[in-house]
Formats: structure tokens, C-alpha cells, sequence
């Protein structure tokens, strides 16, 4: 599905700034698209065009918009979730009502509103945005029911889990192997109680991982959310981001055996390792199409609610004329930190391996512009609301390579599991094996 259609379907839109707004997530319902992350939040509701990834600067810059506010994320906006395989094949969505809020360094909130719509009707005015906005929200909601989780299924159990990483690490070790890292997950699925309260999932998913970055997006088969950890790659003009995690371990349950975990992971060989060929594959990619580029030469401990990772920051100046972010994407998906390395003979392994597709897990989310900027998460710490809307299928995986020890690796995916399963139904992990 593309961008391209007639004079009647061609789109225009206008960007007002508001004086005041409620908080993001505190909707009664759920909205079309969510992006939640510290200092940018983009909501969206309706949907004014849908448009194939490979698609959307292209089709965006077409829009003729007056952005009054001309802050990132301001304008007109594509929202979505891409699959892991052939991500570019994905579809975004323009919302017909956007709000942003960003919050600057010094703490001073800034919010505005987009509304998107057809060339020939008119936009709404300052106030008729603000109230079209404001009505998403409601006045008068029920608190949400809670739900219990009536069972669990899998294809592939932790046993099962950790007999595919030893065929794996079989592999790697074998003479002459070419395989150096592979990232290998395993589903699970949970049938609920009642329709899940998603709304309030993602309230939870926030106050339980500030640093990340919160999301829901419409996919075919249901809503795609999660709390990602992970930035796949940012643009901003001609500044490029990256933040690749790898290498985990469970935080501690005090601070001394947290510090002693973490001090742990940092001193582990096997995890960076791991690490390395992630950051190697992104500099690779990005620097032929930077100016310059900022590559940390050892990672840092970077710390969320359950689990802590090893982390490197590259920083660049993209060459003119700046690949756009959606390029930049195409380019760097997937990296070793959810495929593998070499990236073909990894992603073979895994296509072979895994019982299931992998769908929209360890995908792209993220937005994009009509200027090439937009922010792109990986698709991790995540879950896919079904379309029944009482039925949830998590997905987590690790980075093997050669002296991985499968029975820990399976630990290590069962404590990522349990990390989403506690946001969206409290307390039922102590139910996972």
C-alpha cells in the first residue's frame, strides 16, 4: 500500500501549539498509535493515510502542512511497527489527530496538536484541534477489571529452549564455523481471564520502566505494545544516534548482589563478546554515511527495573544529502543484537530454529517525517494484544555465541518473559516455568 492516489486523496494539515493538555497516557481508550519515551511523547488518533515504510519520506514531504511549532516530532508524522523480516514491507500510519508533548532539558513542557486531512476541506482552527483532541480522552471512565491469566502455551518450553542453544553453540564451536553470534527467542502465550485493559498496561508499562520507551501500534493481527529499552537509530537534521543494548543480567535483589550482578556482566567475556559484534555492525553501517562518527572503545552498565545490559552510544554527523532515517534503517535491520553475525548465515539458523515467525517482535517501531528525522526503537521487551482481545503473545529472546551456557541462556530469556508478563498481568509470572 503506497502513499500515491489522486487529486481528491491528496492530503494537507496544520500544527498548532497548545497552551495546556492532559498527560499522554491518561486516555479512557486506547488511541491508533502511541510512542512514549523520555522527553517525546507522540499520540495519535484516526487515521488519515496508510503507507508502505518504504514509502513514507517521500510521501510525507508531499503533505503540505503549516507547523506552527517546528520542534521534532512536530508536522506531519508516520507511526508504526515494523515486521522483523522484510521491515521495509511494513505498513505506517498518519494519523488524523496527533498531540505531542516534549519536554526539554531544563523541564520546560512544550505541547501542540496536528490534524491531517483532505486537500479540499478545511482543518480545524486552534480551538476546534484542542477540543477534538481533548475529546479522545473522556470524562468518565470505569476503572479497568482486572484480569488473571487462565494458561500458558508454548511451542517451544525452556527445555526446548536450551537444547536449540546447544545446537547452536554446537554449531559455532564446531571446525572451521563461520557463526558468531545468534540471537534465538521463544514465544509464549497466555490466555486471559477478560478483554485486557491496555490503556492502563501502558500506564503500568511507564511506571515501571521510565527510561524506555512505551508503545502501542495497530498491526494486522491485533496491537503490538511494549516497553522498549533499545534504540535501533535516531535522526535529527544531520545528527544520528544509535544506543545498541547486549550482554544482560538479572538485577539483584539487594544492592549488593545488584552491584555484584552488574559488576559481573561488565567483567564477563562471553557478554562482550556479544556486545562487540553489535556495536562493530552499526559503525560499519553508519559510518560510510557520516561525516564523522563517535564510537565509544568499551561499553557502559545501563540499568532498567529487571535486567541490566551493556550499552554503547554512537554518536554522528550524517554527510549531505543525509540519508534519511528510514534509510538508515533499512540498512542497519537486523543488527546482531537480534539477528546475528554473519547476518545471512544467522538469520538462516534462526528461520530454521525457531518454531514460529517472529511477526512484529524484535521489529522497528518508531515515527518518521517528511524531512527524514524520526526515532527507532527495536521491537523488544513487547507483546501482541490479539484481536479477541483476551489472549497475549510475549516473545523474548538472547544473544548466543560459542561458550554460551544453554541452561542460563534459557534463564536469562525467562526472566525477560516475566519482566512484560508482570506489567500486563501483575503477579502472574510466579506462574512460568
Amino acid at each position: 500500500m503506497t502513499g500515491t492516489g489522486s487529486t481528491q486523496d491528496r492530503l494537507h494539515a496544520r500544527t498548532v501549539p497548545l497552551d495546556y493538555g492532559p498527560d499522554a497516557l491518561q486516555f479512557d481508550g486506547s488511541p491508533t498509535v502511541l510512542f512514549d519515551r523520555p522527553g517525546l511523547t507522540l499520540v495519535g488518533w484516526g487515521t488519515a493515510q496508510l503507507i508502505e515504510a518504504a514509502d513514507v519520506t517521500a510521501t510525507l514531504a508531499a503533505i503540505e502542512c503549516d507547523d506552527q511549532v517546528n520542534r521534532t516530532g512536530s508536522g506531519v508524522v508516520a507511526l508504526g511497527a515494523l515486521p522483523f523480516t522484510d521491515c521495509m514491507s511494513g505498513v505506517m500510519a498518519v494519523p488524523r489527530f496527533t498531540m505531542g508533548i516534549a519536554t526539554d532539558p531544563d523541564g520546560r513542557v512544550h505541547r501542540w496538536a496536528t490534524a491531517v486531512g483532505p486537500l479540499d476541506r478545511p482543518l480545524p482552527e486552534t480551538e476546534e484541534l484542542f477540543d477534538a483532541v481533548i475529546w479522545q480522552y473522556g470524562t468518565n471512565a470505569e476503572a479497568p477489571k482486572d484480569v488473571d491469566v487462565l494458561e500458558f502455551s508454548t511451542v517451544l518450553d525452556s527445555a526446548g529452549y536450551a537444547q536449540l542453544v546447544s545446537r547452536a553453540v554446537s554449531t559455532m564451536q564446531a571446525p572451521g564455523a563461520t557463526l558468531g553470534k545468534v540471537v534465538l527467542s521463544r514465544p509464549l502465550t497466555a490466555t486471559l481471564s477478560g478483554t485486557l485493559p491496555l490503556s492502563a498496561i501502558l500506564r503500568r508499562l511507564r511506571a515501571h520502566e521510565p527510561a524506555c520507551t512505551v508503545f502501542s501500534m495497530p498491526v494486522p493481527d491485533g496491537v503490538f505494545f511494549g516497553a522498549s529499552p533499545e534504540l535501533l537509530v535516531a535522526r535529527r537534521g544531520r545528527r544520528v544516534t544509535a544506543h545498541p543494548l547486549a550482554g544482560t543480567v538479572a538485577r539483584g535483589a539487594t544492592a549488593r548482589l545488584d552491584a555484584d550482578a552488574q559488576g559481573q556482566l561488565a567483567a564477563s567475556t562471553k557478554a562482550q563478546s556479544e556486545h562487540h559484534y553489535v556495536v562493530e555492525a552499526i559503525a560499519a553501517v553508519l559510518e560510510p554515511a557520516c561525516t564523522t562518527l563517535t564510537v565509544p572503545g568499551a561499553p557502559s552498565l545501563v540499568a532498567f527495573r529487571s535486567v541490566a545490559h551493556l550499552g554503547t552510544r554512537i554518536d554522528g554527523e550524517l554527510t549531505e544529502p543525509a540519508a534519511s532515517v528510514l534509510d538508515l534503517l533499512a540498512r542497519l535491520h537486523p543488527t546482531p543484537a537480534v539477528g546475528g553475525t554473519p547476518r545471512t548465515e544467522a538469520l538462516a539458523f534462526i528461520e530454521a530454529g525457531e518454531p514460529t515467525p517472529r511477526g512484529y517482535w524484535a521489529g522497528p517501531v518508531g515515527w518518521a517525517d517528511g524531512k527524514g528525522n524520526g526515532e527507532w526503537m527495536i521491537g523488544i521487551r513487547s507483546a501482541r494484544l490479539h484481536l479477541e482481545g483476551d489472549i497475549v503473545t510475549l516473545q523474548a529472546g538472547a544473544g548466543i555465541v560459542a561458550d554460551s551456557d544453554p541452561t542460563a541462556e534459557a534463564t536469562e530469556v525467562n526472566v525477560k518473559l516475566a519482566s512484560v508478563l508482570e506489567a500486563v498481568v501483575p503477579g502472574s509470572s510466579t506462574q512460568l516455568r
